[in-house]
C-alpha cells in the first residue's frame, strides 16, 4: 500500500490554476467591449466683437441654458424661459425648445452659460443633454457675479 511522505503532501500543481486563469484572460479581453469617447469642438475664444458673429448669431436661434451658482438650471429662448429643478426636466425643456426652433428652419445652436462657481459636473449635464436632443452646435461662456 501506498504511504503519502510529507514532501507529497505539502507540494501542489498549480499548472491547472494557471491554465484557468490565462483563459479567463483571453476570455475578458476578447468580449470586452470598448466605449468610445465623443468630443466636442469649441472654437477659439475671439476677444474682440466681430459683425461676422454678430450676424452668426442673427442666422442661428440660440437656445441658452444657464447655471447658476446654485447648479440650478434655466433653459430660455427669445421666447420664454423655464427653470429646470432636475436632470430630466433640462431634456424636456431642451427637446420642447428644439421643436418650437425647427419650425423656423432656421439652425439652432445651444449656449451654456455657467457661473464660475457652478460644479463642472452640471456644465458637462447641461452639454450632454444638448446633444441628447440634437443640437450639434455648441457654445459654452462662463458668467461672474450673477
Amino acid at each position: 500500500m501506498y504511504q503519502p511522505t510529507k514532501r507529497d503532501e505539502e507540494s501542489i500543481d498549480m499548472t491547472p490554476m494557471v491554465d484557468v486563469t490565462f483563459l479567463l484572460l483571453v476570455f475578458f479581453m476578447v468580449t470586452a467591449s470598448f466605449a468610445l469617447q465623443r468630443s466636442l469642438e469649441f472654437p477659439v475664444r475671439d476677444n474682440k466683437p466681430s459683425t461676422a458673429k454678430r450676424a452668426l448669431d442673427e442666422e442661428v436661434a440660440l437656445i441658452t441654458v444657464t447655471i447658476d451658482a446654485f447648479n440650478t438650471y434655466t433653459v430660455s429662448t427669445p421666447d420664454w424661459e423655464e427653470e429646470a429643478p432636475s436632470e430630466f426636466d433640462l431634456h424636456v425643456l431642451l427637446r420642447e425648445a428644439r421643436r418650437r426652433h425647427d419650425s423656423g428652419g432656421r439652425p439652432v445652436a445651444l449656449l451654456v452659460r455657467a457661473n464660475g462657481e457652478a460644479l463642472h459636473e452640471k456644465v458637462v449635464t447641461a452639454l450632454d443633454a444638448g446633444l441628447a436632443v440634437g443640437l450639434s452646435e455648441v457654445r459654452l461662456e462662463t458668467i461672474e457675479g450673477e
